[in-house]
């Protein structure tokens, strides 16, 4: 995306904060849409005025930083939580949707690790797909190590901002326990492809990959698949759409056994 101008319901953005944009500017612009568009605004971050909400007529701003200090237990749990809340809440005050924006450095300031982001941004997107809901995390790049900002890259399904490189996959929620995977799962990507893996299979006895639109995977990428199946016991991987390849190149790397708990669907 080249900006937040076009985001609708449904959205779930990973915008990279580069530390020449101007954030505010940014911010409050995404924020007086809420009013334009009838959507109640949310945001997490530093409640500065310049920017918090826009001009929008009715909205709530949060800072973990803040409620930490007042004695609240506030984390990447109690984000997710707030944003049903006020997701529920918007649609029963008649609300065309709940606009959120997130500073993610205010929700991890120490930073975050690939795991916990993977973990974090999967349940949100689980979240804003069922509900009414466009989410934009804001990812500042001096606040978090490059390996946790490719992860969150790579479980958003769309993206503001650009760095130097990113995963060449995307993984993201397409209905309860079914994730779309895209783009290509090789060597460079097979870490943040397993961490990704591993969040789903942690809290989903069966996990659905839908597979369409996925490219490429290479042996590192099948391996990271195959490691995660077997990770947690009584578990399993449904693949959908592979193509002969694939199907060929898994059953050669020995892994088409009882053992590896992913089964390869039409």
């Amino acid at each position: 995306m080249s900006t937040l101008d076009s985001v609708e319901a449904g959205d779930h953005v990973c915008w990279l904060v580069g530390p020449d944009d101007d954030f505010a500017v940014t911010a409050r612009a995404f924020a007086a849409d809420g009013a334009l568009f009838g959507d109640k605004v949310l945001v997490i971050g530093t409640p500065d005025t310049r920017w918090s909400l826009g001009g929008a007529a009715q909205g709530v701003v949060l800072d973990p930083v803040a409620e930490r200090a007042g004695g609240s237990v506030w984390d990447a749990a109690a984000l997710l939580e707030t944003v049903r809340r006020e997701a529920d809440a918007a649609c029963r005050q008649g609300f065309r949707a709940l606009r959120v924006l997130a500073r993610m450095d205010r929700v991890w300031p120490g930073g975050a690790s690939p795991r916990e982001i993977a973990r974090h941004e999967l349940g949100l997107d689980d979240l804003v797909l069922a509900g009414a809901a466009v989410v934009v995390c804001a990812y500042h790049q001096v606040g978090f190590r490059p390996a946790a900002l490719d992860q969150a890259v790579g479980v958003h399904p769309q993206q503001l901002g650009t760095r130097a490189e990113v995963p060449g996959f995307r993984m993201y929620s397409a209905g309860t326990d079914c994730w779309s995977v895209s783009g290509v799962v090789d060597f460079e990507g097979a870490e943040a492809f397993r961490t990704a893996l591993d969040a789903l299979v942690a809290r989903s006895a069966t996990v659905r990959l839908r597979c369409q639109d996925l490219e490429l995977v290479d042996v590192a990428g099948m391996r990271a698949l195959a490691d995660a199946a077997r990770g947690v016991p009584g578990r399993r991987i449904v693949v959908e759409n592979t193509d002969e390849t694939f199907r060929r190149c898994w059953s050669l790397l020995g892994y088409d056994v009882p053992q590896i708990p992913v089964e390869l669907a039409p």
